[in-house]
């Protein structure tokens, strides 16, 4: 039985989109041995996905602290250190690596631990020429131009597989929740998840703003209910949406940033009606447990490229005139709660509305009151970077 190695090596969100190329291969190969390398800290996240047998987490800091002594020199006993810990991430060579990553570490793991290393480069981490799928990624990256084909389904490209035509669900954990945990989701409603902050400082939607679109959601929906999501070092951003806040808005919120495991919270996500948020892993993690979310996307991020995996979402684009970062003058508050009240939202200036859809070539968007576009266009790209087509 051949044994395959997935190696993901960003952050959360690029593990959840990740995901579909997972289901892709287990598709293809559903008696195989799936392996998953990620990040030490997202080793739960990575148990938690369909069709992989064992997460081996990746010390980032230590390979770091090696390659920063490797570059005054490489001494043998380095050398014998990272034999050790080699022996330790992986005993017997994979057969293959499939590597998700264009960067040098990444390439380099998988030539390491695999007999044969696929990914981004064409003749190894040494080598400065892309694949045709990764060579379309950096393109589209950097001209901001709208991309054709999902990134999560470009992945699925770059391994060559296709993707499955269905949305990636992740499994959703049996955990014991604090009191405070237990109760989101079970009175009241609708429940809204709101992810206070982002990874991407750039990408952080302002204090202020999260606050009157909270005050406005809780003063149309008397029933409904808030959760706050964040990391520990967002604490002080949940905070700060709080203050000035009367009692009786504050009694319907949840603040819950800093106080849930990975488990926990994709528990808590899934007890959410809708989740709200920019462009950041929780977003993403809300989406791969079934919740229809709301993006808010701005900066560098593009719907086209990085919008929630699956059908039935919504994400609100910042318009810009030269296609370069944008930091709205203006948010979409009211064409959001609009969507929660009736599902009809009124136009946003300097925002676009678009919806997602999937097909057998994976997950669109589409702009809302626009004619879908063509699927042909996204199967041209299949036939031109894959040169083949799923049957």
């Amino acid at each position: 039985m051949s044994r395959t190695l997935v190696i993901q090596l960003a952050r959360l969100g690029d593990l959840v989109q990740t995901m579909p190329m997972i289901a892709a291969l287990r598709k293809q190969y559903p008696r195989e041995t799936i392996d998953l390398l990620c990040p030490e800290p997202l080793r739960d996240l990575g148990n938690l996905i369909p069709g992989i047998d064992r997460v081996i987490g990746w010390n980032g800091a230590q390979w770091h602290h090696w390659a920063d002594r490797a570059s005054q020199g490489v001494q043998p006993e380095q050398l014998r250190e990272i034999e050790t810990e080699l022996a330790a991430l992986c005993p017997e060579p994979y057969d293959r690596a499939l590597v998700l990553n264009q960067h040098t570490r990444a390439m380099v793991a998988g030539t390491l631990l695999a007999k044969t290393c696929i990914g981004p480069l064409l003749h190894g981490p040494l080598s400065e020429q892309l694949t045709p799928w990764a060579a379309y990624v950096r393109d589209v990256a950097r001209t901001r131009r709208p991309n054709r084909i999902h990134l999560s389904d470009a992945f699925c490209g770059m391994c060559g597989l296709f993707p499955t035509g269905a949305p990636s669900r992740c499994l959703t954990p049996l955990v014991a929740q604090s009191r405070h945990l237990e109760q989101i989701g079970r009175n009241g409603g609708p429940w809204v998840g709101l992810i206070v902050g982002a990874g991407d400082t750039a990408r952080q939607v302002p204090v202020e703003i999260w606050r009157t679109w909270i005050v406005r959601f809780l003063g149309l929906i008397p029933r409904g209910r808030v959760v706050l999501i964040g990391h520990g070092a967002e604490c002080e951003r949940a905070q700060n949406i709080q203050q000035t806040l009367p009692p009786s808005v504050l009694g319907r919120i949840w603040d819950i940033t800093g106080r849930t495991t990975i488990h926990e919270l994709a528990q808590t996500l899934s007890r959410c009606q809708r989740v709200i948020g920019s462009d950041t892993g929780p977003l993403h993690l809300a989406a791969a447990v079934g919740v229809p979310v709301i993006g808010w996307y701005f900066a560098r991020a593009r719907v086209h490229e990085t919008g929630p995996y699956g059908p039935n979402h919504r994400v609100w684009q910042a318009q810009s005139m030269d296609n370069g970062p944008v930091v709205p003058a203006d948010w979409p508050i009211e064409p959001s709660l609009d969507l929660l009240l009736n599902d009809f939202p009124r136009s946003a200036p300097h925002w676009s509305e678009w919806i997602s859809h999937i097909d057998r070539w994976g997950t669109y968007y589409s702009e809302a009151g626009q004619t879908s576009p063509p699927p042909q266009e996204r199967e041209h790209v299949w036939h031109e970077l894959s040169q083949a087509v799923p049957v």
